[in-house]
């Protein structure tokens, strides 16, 4: 963890050097971290004026954007990241994101697709996949999805309470009870209403 006595070396480090793409892109990560995410912004902006090819900034920048509801502009630099750099596995990931926050169901479920080609051992691109297949209503290609995210990552309580969802929307509410319970027990913070739901009809 990033203390404040860090930051502030940190920060006068990239004013002593102000040319250096290493001191700006090592604040810039410092304050991610500490959650000052304007801080941050501006920082990895800085970072790519000095080095607009740096992709590890321009994703983050990206998340950043997208965080604030900027979602062209998030879509802009994970796409100027992978025009040059087609195999970067977090720029395909949160480029689906963007898109399915968009409503683009066919392009966020391509590029999570293309994330799993890249990589199939990445349960995040799994489990948003899954997200893509219940708004499309395929549950059972859903299911898939989960199941494959719960081989490579079965601590992650998100997987159980999705599969519940999924398992709900096929009719199979004894399923669907058995995974949100997983997902509780795990401490995952499950929607009240539908354990209600499930509990009264099951």
């Amino acid at each position: 963890m990033i203390s404040e006595e860090i930051l502030k070396i940190l920060e006068q480090e990239a004013i002593e050097n102000p040319h250096s793409v290493l001191a700006h892109h090592r604040l810039a990560i410092a304050y991610f971290n500490l959650g000052k995410f304007q801080e941050a912004k501006e920082t990895f902006k800085k970072v790519l004026q000095l080095d607009p090819f740096h992709f590890e900034a321009m994703i983050n920048l990206g998340i950043l954007l997208a965080q604030e509801g900027e979602l062209e502009e998030a879509k802009k630099a994970f796409s100027f990241t992978l025009k040059y750099y087609p195999n970067s596995l977090e720029a395909w990931n949160n480029l689906g994101l963007v898109e399915f926050e968009l409503g683009n169901l066919d392009e966020a479920e391509k590029c999570y697709k293309k994330a799993i080609e890249i990589n199939e051992n990445f349960p995040d691109a799994w489990i948003n996949l899954a997200n893509v297949l219940i708004e499309k209503g395929l549950f059972e290609d859903a299911i898939f999805s989960l199941e494959k995210a719960k081989t490579y990552a079965p601590e992650m309580s998100v997987i159980y309470n999705n599969l519940a969802v999924a398992y709900y929307y096929l009719g199979e509410r004894e399923l669907a009870l058995q995974n949100l319970n997983k997902a509780k027990n795990m401490g995952y913070p499950i929607n009240p209403d539908f354990e209600r739901l499930l509990n009264e009809n099951s």
